[in-house]
Order: structure tokens, then sequence, then C-alpha cells
């Protein structure tokens, strides 16, 4: 992590050298002194964190190495907080013109002068420090970046838990017996051609067990003619590996190696292995492959003879996977962690032992269950920390003592050594700008599961991604998510509609790990609010659940870059201001869900702001400070109560991303959003960096603004009726736009679009409001539009028999006044479409689904139709239907589910509601529940509820 921390004090003094502060003679030469001993210094540190690591795991020593890397991330450290604390002051330098500007300016050059002293100062004892600190380093004997291992296994955390994993006994063994069984038959089954198996999942889960149960199957022990067992690792070197390879050969089998491999090279070794294998048919297995193009180095070895080999790769990184399909057929398993009940099987096994049955005690269920929900299906840490306990007193008090501190125990305890270990290896294993995205995740409280776009621009603010145009910084930071969860480490919970994560979290245990992590390297600190000043060095802060008034006066002054707040009821009327004005280097300031109702107008100081976050909280007014903020990269305003923008905005030219906006539901028989937006009092066409800006009223004139912000890729428009061709003008103008919304004040406001000859290209998802009477003909050239949305009053004309032919639509939400009395899908129309949502229509009677209509739909929403009182027909067809709902519509439901057919044609979908809104509340029924009503309570809820 020291690598991280150098790297970003050496990002900084970059643009400190070349443009930002124009140092005057010595200052300018000791920076730059100070940037060749931190680039000296680099080359060593990749090493140095591997040497400090394996001295944390492994324990022992005197903590030598780790105290050197320490110091070294300190000096760093400082040099980031010297330039930020400089570059605030003269900021903060007085401006002006006229007579009072000449004196402004005489000020300022005096004052520069007593800053540029106090710099030159720190300098020079940073410059001492780093000198020592590298002279301690040598004797060390750290191995450059370029230099190779001389073992080949420098940067290897030792560890012999895959030994014990291999030889695990069946009555440990929970979860695996179907997954193995369908190992085997890919191994025994399928294509005569060589063909790969890999078993990718996070550490913990049971590769190794598995892989070892498979590979030690009689059946597979006879239909191979020769089989190989090879742990691979994380480093190794390939002509050793490929003689182990031979060696393993030949030892499963009890034949004598037939050359002598010791001085052969990677030719002879790779011949060698083929004219073994020539005639055989083979099963090897390589378990615990870390390097990406791992295949790369044995493919040729293990020749494809067609006689139906087969290999197996467990691994934790899924591009592993994806390398070995470059040259043969690849099935990917991806292991899941345990079934509840599977899990609170092996538990009860472990920390209750076979003398009494694997049973819980009554009194230790409800906290076994607590701690069972800890170990998240990890079958490693359940038999670990099942483990632990079995050898606890069964006393309540004792095994509460053990969840509370189970955390910390992880990197003590020397039944969770192994767990630890395990799940530490894949943080350590990291690049350094991912090790510092990882820790991230230490800000947030356990299990929080995180919105993807937030973690982000976090990561962006943070500086943990260089600004890039081409792919933009979202896109490398999103390659940067995509590869933690390619590792295993992090877990995608949801989704969006084209398969890209929305919501992602770690595991609980790995949130210990890196919780711990974070305050040994001072990168943040969890704290709830009784004591702040253990925070004063560290770098990030997250409040918890209450903070005591008053209580940031004991970290006055901190170094503190960001701030978030979770799960806070009530915030003490000082914090605001304190915070402002006790954290000024902040960076990022999170305030998404918090209780607060205003933002001061000293925010304004806050210089060194990137992030700034109101989301969800009741904040009506921006103060005209805002303006000050020229660092700033993200403004989220998204659920606020602010309905007007400060026209001292547009200095903010470094924005990236401004949502302004709020949806509510209305109540009443239908379900629907309304969005209340902002006005923009003018300048947003000085902010040219702006890749999402939504939803903002535009008249003619912001429109003509808003053509200058060529970089937009989501756009959020209210225009105003009237401006139909100023809005082409600027749709066609944004070449890179990917999202557009659209939506006039009402539905009955006229929605010109026809003008628009050219629509962006890259144009995935499109949402459209208002009164129009023709869709453009260009919506229907959309090959690249993955969702619609269209809520439109006076159409005259069936959109739907167009639209169905758009190629890649996913999700198409259509909701109007049109006196649709059927909805008639024929069969091959909307060939991908997952989502269809058909909403408000009064005059619908009946929906038709043809066999091989939308055959790949997922979810489908109905309402409210009054007059829809039959089930759809042919709703049967629909084979891939997880869930069904019908909105507002309890006493139509209710008479489908006493057709005789209901049962039967609805059966194969999972989830069938009834839902609808009361009081801005959402109430649902299931189809079991409502079937089982009487009709004088059905009519009763309709009554009471306000439904037809």
């Amino acid at each position: 992590m020291a690598e991280a921390a150098v790297n970003f004090a050496l990002e900084t003094l970059g643009p400190l050298l070349v443009e930002e502060i124009r140092l005057w003679g010595g200052v300018r030469k000791e920076v730059q002194s100070i940037k060749s001993e931190l680039e000296s210094l680099r080359s060593f540190l990749k090493d140095a964190d591997a040497r400090a690591a394996v001295e944390e795991l492994e324990g022992g020593g005197e903590e030598s190495v780790r105290t050197w890397v320490k110091q070294l991330r300190d000096e760093a450290y400082r040099i980031e907080d010297v330039i930020d604390e400089y570059t605030l002051m003269v900021a903060k330098l007085p401006h002006g013109s006229g007579l009072v500007g000449v004196l402004h300016r005489i000020s300022r050059f005096i004052k520069k002068l007593k800053l540029r002293r106090g710099v030159a100062t720190e300098i020079q004892d940073i410059k001492s420090a780093l000198a020592d600190i590298k002279r301690r380093g040598e004797s060390y004997r750290f191995r450059s970046i370029d230099e190779p291992s001389s073992s080949g296994t420098r940067n290897v955390i030792p560890h012999d838990s895959r030994v014990r994993s291999f030889f695990v006994e069946d009555d440990e063994v929970v979860g695996i017996e179907s997954i193995k069984d369908k190992l085997i038959d890919l191994m025994v089954n399928g294509r005569s051609e060589r063909s790969v198996v890999a078993v990718v999942g996070e550490g913990g889960l049971g590769k190794t067990t598995l892989a070892g149960k498979t590979f030690n199957n009689e059946g597979l022990k006879t239909h191979f003619s020769s089989r190989a067992w090879v742990t691979v690792g994380k480093e190794y070197n390939k002509n050793d590996l490929l003689r182990t390879i031979l060696k393993e050969f030949h030892r499963v089998t009890n034949e004598p190696a037939s050359v002598e491999t010791h001085d052969m090279e990677e030719m002879e070794l790779i011949t060698a292995l083929r004219d073994h294998l020539k005639d055989k048919s083979y099963m090897v297995v390589f378990d615990d492959v870390w390097k990406i193009d791992f295949w790369g180095d044995v493919e040729h070895a293990l020749l494809d003879n067609k006689q139906s080999s087969r290999i197996i790769v467990t691994t934790r990184h899924m591009n592993v996977a994806k390398f070995c399909k470059s040259s043969s057929p690849v099935h990917v398993h991806e292991l899941e962690t345990l079934r509840p009940n599977e899990a609170w099987k092996l538990f009860c096994r472990k920390a209750f032992g076979p003398s009494s049955g694997g049973s819980c005690p009554s009194e230790l269920r409800e906290l076994s269950q607590d701690i069972l929900a800890k170990c998240g299906g990890l079958p490693l840490a359940i038999v670990a920390v099942g483990g632990l306990l079995s050898t606890k007193n069964r006393v309540v008090s004792e095994w509460k003592k053990l969840f509370d501190r189970l955390g910390s125990m992880l990197g003590s305890d020397p039944h969770l050594k192994d767990c630890n270990r395990v799940l530490s290896e894949g943080y350590y294993d990291l690049p350094h700008h991912l090790k510092s995205c990882l820790l991230y995740f230490g800000l947030f409280p356990e299990s929080y599961k995180i919105n993807c776009a937030r973690l982000i621009r976090l990561w962006i603010a943070e500086g943990f991604v260089q600004y890039s145009k081409r792919p933009t910084s979202e896109q490398v930071a999103e390659e940067y998510l995509n590869e933690l969860v390619d590792r295993s480490l992090v877990q995608v919970s949801e989704r969006d509609i084209s398969g890209r994560a929305r919501i992602c979290q770690v595991h609980d245990l790995m949130h210990e790990i890196i919780i711990r992590k974070t305050e040994e390297l001072g990168f943040g600190r969890l704290l709830n609010g009784e004591d702040l000043s253990r925070c004063s060095k560290t770098r990030r802060i997250t409040v918890q659940r209450s903070i005591d008034d008053g209580a940031l006066v004991s970290i006055k002054d901190s170094k503190v870059r960001s701030v978030f707040l979770f799960n806070i009821d009530k915030l003490p009327d000082s914090f605001m201001n304190a915070s402002i004005a006790n954290f000024k280097l902040m960076k990022v300031l999170d305030l998404e869900d918090a209780p607060v109702d205003y933002l001061p107008e000293g925010v304004g100081n806050l210089f060194n702001l990137h992030y700034l976050s109101l989301r969800n909280t009741k904040v009506k007014i921006i103060p005209t400070s805002i303006g000050n903020l020229l660092s700033l990269e993200t403004l989220n305003m998204k659920n606020t109560l602010v309905r007007e923008l400060p026209v001292e905005i547009r200095n903010l030219k470094k924005l990236r991303y401004l949502m302004v906006y709020q949806y509510h539901y209305t109540s009443g028989s239908s379900i629907t959003e309304e969005a209340a937006v902002a006005k923009v009092r003018g300048g947003l066409g000085s902010l040219t960096n702006l890749q999402k800006l939504s939803i903002i009223e535009a008249d003619s004139q912001v429109l003509k603004e808003l053509m200058k912000l060529r970089q937009l890729r989501k756009l959020g428009v209210r225009p105003q009726n009237g401006n139909g061709k100023d809005l082409c003008a600027l749709i066609a103008n944004l070449e890179n736009l990917e999202t557009l919304t659209v939506e006039m004040t009402s539905k009955e406001e006229m929605l010109d679009l026809q003008s628009l000859s050219s629509p962006p290209q890259y144009l995935q998802r499109l949402y459209l409001t208002g009164n129009m009477k023709k869709l453009p003909d260009w919506i229907f050239k959309l090959e690249n539009l993955i969702r619609l949305g269209l809520d439109l009053s006076g159409l005259t004309e069936e959109p739907i028999r167009v639209l169905q032919a758009l190629p890649n639509l996913l999700e198409f939400r259509f909701a109007g006044t049109y006196n649709y009395e059927l909805f008639h899908f024929e069969a091959g129309w909307f060939p991908k479409l997952q989502i269809l949502n058909l909403l408000d229509f009064v005059a619908v009677k009946s929906v038709i689904i043809e066999k091989g209509a939308m055959p790949d739909i997922r979810e489908l929403r109905i309402g409210p139709c009054p007059l829809l009182m039959e089930i759809p027909i042919g709703i049967e067809h629909l084979k891939n239907l997880k869930l069904l709902v019908f909105s507002c519509m309890v006493k139509q439901v209710y008479y489908m589910t006493k057709d005789e057919n209901w049962e039967k044609v609805t059966e194969h979908i999972p989830d069938v509601l009834v839902i609808f809104v009361k009081a801005g509340e959402v109430f649902h029924y299931r189809k079991e529940v409502l079937s089982s009503l009487s009709p004088e309570y059905v009519e009763q809820i309709c009554r009471r509820r306000g439904l037809k």
C-alpha cells in the first residue's frame, strides 16, 4: 500500500513542478530532489510491500520491513499534505480590481513569499526523512521491480491450506455432491477434442476440495489412462512447471520417468510431454492458478490428440478462464456460496461435533445464526469459525463475546489463520491502484450494497483513476471494478438490463479484513461518534449511527480528505459548520441519506472538494459560494428539494456529473412517477467537461448553451413548448450521447422531435414524455437502443408494430392514453426483450401473446387496465417469465384467478403480484393470497383504496 501512496505523491508533485505553483529557486530544486528520491524508492516498493505482507501473515520477527514501509507511506502522505495546504492557502489569498486589486496583489505577493518559506522548511524536513528511509532500506536488499526473483517465489505468501483442502474428509464436505457429479459428467462425456473446465470463485469457496474429490473419483481413475495434479500458485518458473507436470503424470500412475528432465529446456520439455501424451486420454488438474495468461505456458505441451482429454483449472480470476478460450473449448463453472440449509449443516457439524449429532442447543440457536451470517456461506470460514467455537464453552455470554470480536480475531487466532490468509491473498495480489479501490469498501458499513456508479465517481474524485478522455475516466474506473469482480474479491448483487454491475458489495469477512487494513494504513476509519481523536492522522472517516455535539473539536486541523455519514437519525446543529471548518483539505463530502436540510455558505471554502453528494437529503438551497469549488467533479442533488441552481455553477469547469431532480410516486388508481426538476439561470455552456446532466428546465437560451457540452453521455431536459427545432439541433450535436430523457411539463404538452434527422449513433436509452401524434421515424433506426420508455398521449397510430423490430431492445416501458382495446404480440416480435411494462391503458380489454413472441421475456407489468378482466391469452408461451405484476388491478386479477385455466397457464411463473399505492406507500398481494379472498372483501379493498 506504500506503493499507492508514493505513486499518488509523485502524481501530485508532477503538476507542482510544471505549472500549478511557480516555485522560486531553491524550493523548486528541493521538490525535484524529493521527486527523484521517491522514484528511486518506488522501484523497490513492490518487493517491500510483498515482504511486509509475509511478515504480517506469518507473524514473528520484529516487523522491521512493515515499519520501514509505514514510515515511507507517512512521508508520502506528508508530501501530499504540504502541497494541498499550500494550494489551499494560495486559493484563499485576496483578489480584486482597480486600486483595491493592486493592493491585493501586493498583499498576495508578500503572503506568498511567507508561504513559500514555510513550504521550503517542510520540504527540507521531508527530504532529510526520505534520505534516512532510503539509507535504512538498503540494508533490507529489496529487489527492484525490474529484477527477476532468484527463487521465483519471492512475492508468494507461503501457506499449506491447499494440502488440507485436498485431503478433507467426506463428512466435512457439504453442498458439492451435485456439482461434483456435473464435473465428472463433463470429464467422461462430450466431445473428443481436448477441453477445459474452469472452476472459478473467491478464496475459501472449496475449489480445491471440489477438484480433489473429482480427481480422486474411482471411475475417473480408470477412465483416463494418465492423470496429474499440479498446484500452480501465484508465481512459477515455466520450465519448472513443465517438469512438474511430466513428473506428476509418472507419479500418479507409478510409472518410472522415461527421461531425465533436470537439464531440459522449454522446447525439450514440451516435446517430452507431447510424446508421453500422444496416444493417451489424459486428465490434469491445475489448482490455484493466478496468472491470467497461464494457459499460454502449457497449452502446447498438452496436445489435443482427440482422445477426449480433460483439463480442470481452479482459479479466483475469471480472466484465467477466458484466456483458455483462445485455443480450447472451455466450460466455466462459477462456484457459489453454500445455501442457508447447507451452511447450517456444516456449521453444526464443526461447532457441536458428531457426539451431539450436529444439533444446536436452543439457547445458542439465534447467536449461532448471527455468527453463521458473518461467514456468508463461505465453507472455509464456516469450518474455521465452527472449529473455534467447538473449543469454547457452550455459554451464550462466551459465544457473544467471540461474535463481537470475530473481526479482530481473524488476524490473531490460530483457528482462523488459514481463513485470514486465504482471504488476504486476494488483496495482496492486487496492483497498487486496485488495492486502494478495494480498501474503499471499508468506508461503507458491513453488508452495505453499494451503487456502482456512486463508487466509480468516488474513486475518480479520490484520484485512484487517472484523467482520461478516451476511454473516459468513468470507463477506466468501471474496468477497475470489473477486474475486482473477476478476481472474486467483489460480489455483484444486482446487474442492469445490459448485464453491467449495478450494485456490489464485499463478503462480510473480507470487509473485516479490509477494515483492519484501512485502520492500519491510515487509509480510513469507521467511527461511531464516541472517539474521534483516533482519526487525527487518517485520510478518510465514516461516521455511523451517532455523533456527539462538539465531537469534531478533537480533530481540529485534521488531514481528513473524505467524510461519509451512515445510519444517522439526527446530527448536532454544529456538525455541518464544524466539519467544513475542521476538514479544510476535504476532497469528498458524501451526505447521501443523511438528516441534512441545509448546506452552509462555508462549503465554498473547501477549495479541494471534488465530490459533493446531497442525494436523498432535505436540502433546498445551494449557496452561491458553490462557485468557489473549482475542483468539483460530482454534484449530486438527486431526490433533494433543490429547484433552482445559482448562476455561479458556471464556474465549476471540472464538473463531470450534475444531477438535480426528484421522482415520487403518485397515489390513486395509477402508479406513475413524476419528476420535479430544477431551473438554471444560465452559464451551463462553460461546463464543457460534463458527462451527465439531468434533469433541468430548458428554454431556447439554455438549449443553445447545452450545444457546447459535446462530452455529454447522459442528458435529461424539460424543454419549453415550441422549442422543438432547438431541441432537435441539440440532440444531433451531442454525438457521444448514450442516454436521453425529454420530459414535457405534462403529457398534454406537445413534444416535437420530428425535425431530428440524425440521432446520436451510440444512443442506448431513450425516455420521452409528452403529447406526440406520431413517433418520429428516426426512433425505429436506433440499432443500439436497449431501453425505451414512452409515456405519451395523442398517438394516432400504434407504434408497437414497428418498435418490435428494434434488434437490441431489452426493456420497453409504454404508457399513455391511446385507445387500444387489444394488445396483440405476434410470433417473432421483440426477439431480445426481457422487461415489458404496459401502463395506464384504460380501454384495453384483451392481451394476446402468440407462441414465439417475446421468447426471452423475464418481467411483465400490466396496468392499470380496468377493463382487462381475462387472463392474457398465450401467457403460457412465455417460458422464461419470472415476474408478472398487475398494477392497481385487484378486482380484475381476483376474477382471473377464478378462471379454471388460471393455475395451468401461470404455474411456470414464480411470482405473480398485484400492487397499488396508497399515501405514497406501495402495497402488494400475491396470487395465492388474492385467490383465497371472498368477493365481498375484494370489493371492500377496492373501495378503501380507491381502485376501479
